[in-house]
């Protein structure tokens, strides 16, 4: 498919959506993955977390067709005759793009590249050491030679933007470069490049052209359109930021922003990804740069651990000073700082920082470690330490225009605490009702149900497009169900009167509704809104298409729910070798079904063959996603439950205890850390100690009937196995 003449359904007006949707052709449809997943309603003792709220839900439906010249051509003029922010939201949009001849390009650093220590004369040319050629440097030529959409993925400090950066010089040299940065105003950077016929557009750190207000495929195309024109997109982005756009990143069916950022990548094709670690090539040539010790040395520093251009912008070497800085009478308050400005940015504030806002920010921090105990320095001295660069290279916060980021390398570090929640607060607090959607996104990643709510609640209060939606569900994730399915009832029936029954938002409307559902102790109703779906969509799309496998499988998930698990272990048995083969056998989506068919062989008393599946998938998750990931942890708490039933209470109970570490650090108070402790008080009780296990499920009682309300299908379980153990207790009394 031509990438120009994708469009999805952002922002539109019902006449633009029913221009876009009869403007299909019908054998050219192409949805992405739709949510399937389901929130567990768990009624009985054997109860277990939501997969289908928190992991199982499929991230969104990525419509995706091929339209007539026409239809695309009304949309963009539509959509161009648009001034962006209408409604005088948020911040403003600032200036054009800087734009020179490619080789005339002589400040590197300021396109993102980082710098290295010095070495000789200092020099802004001396910052930027000697380029090593990687690998893929010939397939990215052969890209930027093609034109179009060109994006190189890969973690930060791999040397995505060098790479870049020498690879557009080489192909390139006589083409006009626009540098984008967050804050233009892309309707003008747009309308400024279709006037070139040849150009380079440079986006370093993608993803913060992807939210609220940013790139869509309408304004990629005004600036790929046009004959005899030589125009690439030459973008940047980090694993972390890309994978977040992947099928099953997102709780929520019908993201309309998460959905436009996915087609926009999408044009790329296939991303180009940068190993963060060094191939042995790539090293022998970097030990062979005469030109540049720094290179060398690098190189030889490797070992296995870290990559050459990692070394090169100091990353081990702030990621060490920051640790240390929380030494009494070191730099305390820097490192508050520094901390404050990584979880801006985990929590979706992709722009600069505020001074202001980072010092309000950091008290918590500083507070959480000893305070004035630490012996913090003065807030100036703070702020001179944390954007001095280590051994002339890199600094910890980067001063930008408007304020600071943290550096790039810090943000994906593995052992990273939950985000307090103060934090949370407080940026919902002083950011702008566009910035509070991407907050909602972020807090849907790290699986924040509350703020997310609070958040999609400010974009929807501006009427701001697809919060209506995006609140709905947050509803239903913040332990709502039966108000999220009421919302998504309401909003069914006008995308039915605006676009039809068989439009795929409105099938992925009624996925969401059985969802909730499930989650708000319905699951017999939500197998039949699936089954009402999966034939629907096997009309429409094909019996093999992820839409539809999405809908089987969670129609396997609720019938396991329903209690009749042996049909559910049939249902996945029948739709799993379809999903191996539409979507390959090692894709995410069907490990996480196959952990889905292992927690029904386990509810069918199958548990030694569902514990033998459940440390496969756990694997494969944690060498996909990291031990770290909410996934991963959930594939060890399954594990542990499994470990029970097979008649090992007392060995469930120290692995619960491990992963529930793990998961409150990760996730704070959370469905699943919920769940983790309803088990460990079941398993504590279960090996005979039941006094500790009645006071595990007081307190796991008490705050679920705060997180999810007294009367949920959750708290009700965790309930009644109080009253089992509690039973057990006077039976025993009684015989003793």
């Amino acid at each position: 498919m031509a990438v120009r003449q994708t469009v999805v359904l952002r922002h539109l007006q019902p006449s633009e959506a029913e221009l876009l949707w009869r403007s299909m052709r019908p054998w050219a449809v192409l949805v992405g993955a739709s949510g399937g997943g389901t929130a567990a309603a768990v009624l009985g003792a054997a109860w277990l977390p939501s997969w289908g709220a928190a992991m199982l839900a499929a991230s969104g439906a990525a419509l995706a067709g091929v339209f007539t010249a026409d239809a695309q051509r009304a949309l963009a003029e539509r959509r161009l005759a648009r001034e962006p922010r209408a409604n005088g939201v948020g911040p403003a949009l600032t200036g054009r793009a800087e734009r020179c001849v490619v080789g005339e390009l002589h400040d590197p650093m300021a396109l993102g590249i980082h710098p290295a220590a010095p070495h000789g004369a200092s020099s802004p040319s001396d910052r930027l050491p000697q380029f090593v050629r990687r690998d893929c440097f010939p397939a990215v030529l052969d890209r930027l030679r093609l034109g179009g959409l060109v994006l190189i993925v890969g973690e930060s400090t791999a040397g995505k933007s060098r790479l870049a950066y020498e690879a557009m010089r080489a192909a390139l040299p006589d083409h006009d470069a626009f540098v984008v940065k967050p804050g233009h105003d892309l309707q003008a950077v747009a309308a400024e490049a279709a006037k070139v016929r040849r150009c380079v557009l440079w986006f370093d750190e993608f993803d913060q052209f992807l939210g609220v207000g940013g790139l869509t495929t309408d304004l990629v195309g005004t600036m790929l359109d046009g004959a005899d024109r030589h125009v690439v997109l030459l973008a940047s982005m980090r694993s972390k930021e890309y994978d977040r756009y992947g099928a099953r990143q997102r709780e929520v069916t019908d993201a309309a922003t998460w959905r436009s950022g996915r087609e926009v990548l999408l044009m790329a094709a296939e991303p180009l990804r940068l190993e963060r670690l060094w191939t042995p090539a790539e090293v022998a040539r970097a030990r062979s740069a005469a030109a540049d010790p720094r290179v060398a040395r690098a190189a030889r520093g490797t070992a296995n651990r870290f990559g050459v251009a990692e070394l090169l912008a100091a990353g081990p070497e702030l990621v060490n000073d920051w640790r240390h800085a929380w030494q009494p009478g070191t730099h305390p308050r820097g490192a508050a700082l520094v901390s404050a400005a990584i979880d801006c940015r985990r929590m979706g504030l992709h722009r600069p920082v505020s001074r202001d806002l980072l010092v309000d920010l950091h008290t918590h921090y500083l507070a959480e470690r000893g305070g004035l105990a630490l012996r913090p320095e003065p807030v100036e001295a703070a702020f001179a330490w944390a954007t001095s660069a280590v051994q002339g290279a890199s600094s910890l916060l980067v001063p930008q225009t408007g304020g600071y980021l943290a550096f790039d390398y810090l943000i994906d570090l593995p052992e990273l605490a939950s985000v307090p929640e103060s934090s949370w607060q407080t940026l919902l607090e002083r950011t702008s009702p566009e910035d509070s959607v991407d907050i909602g996104w972020a807090a849907v990643d790290l699986m924040r149900p509350l703020v997310a709510l609070r958040a999609f609640d400010a974009g929807r209060r501006h009427g701001l497009a697809d919060a209506d939606y995006a609140h709905a569900i947050a509803l239903g994730n913040a332990g709502r169900p039966a108000e999220a399915v009421q919302r998504l009832r309401a909003l069914l029936q006008e995308r039915r009167a605006a676009w039809g029954d068989d439009h795929p938002l409105t099938l992925n409307t009624w996925h969401d509704i059985a969802r909730y559902l499930a989650e708000a102790g319905h699951p017999g109703q939500a197998i039949d809104v699936l089954i009402r779906v999966a034939g629907d969509r096997t009309r429409l799309l094909g019996p093999r298409h992820e839409q539809t496998l999405a809908a089987r499988s969670g129609r396997a998930r609720f019938t396991s729910e329903a209690g009749d698990h042996d049909d559910a272990v049939h249902q996945f048995h029948e739709v799993l070798p379809d999903m191996e083969e539409a979507l390959g056998a090692q894709h995410l989506e069907v490990w996480l079904t196959r952990q889905d068919l292992a927690r029904a062989l386990g509810r069918s008393g199958r548990a030694a063959e569902a514990l033998a599946l459940t440390r496969r998938v756990h694997a494969a998750l944690v060498e996909a996603l990291g031990t770290a990931h909410p996934w991963a942890l959930s594939s060890r708490y399954e594990e542990a439950v499994l470990t029970g039933r097979t008649g090992r209470p007392a060995e469930a109970v120290e692995l619960l205890r491990a992963v529930l570490v793990d998961q409150q650090r990760v996730l704070g108070l959370h469905s699943r850390t919920l769940s983790t402790r309803h088990q460990l008080g079941r398993f504590l009780a279960a090996a005979g100690h039941f006094e500790e296990g009645l006071g595990v499920l007081d307190e796991v009682i008490a705050d679920q009937s705060s997180f999810h309300g007294p009367d949920h299908p959750r708290t009700l379980a965790s309930c009644r196995e109080r009253a089992h153990v509690r039973a057990a207790l006077a039976e025993r009394s009684n015989g003793a």
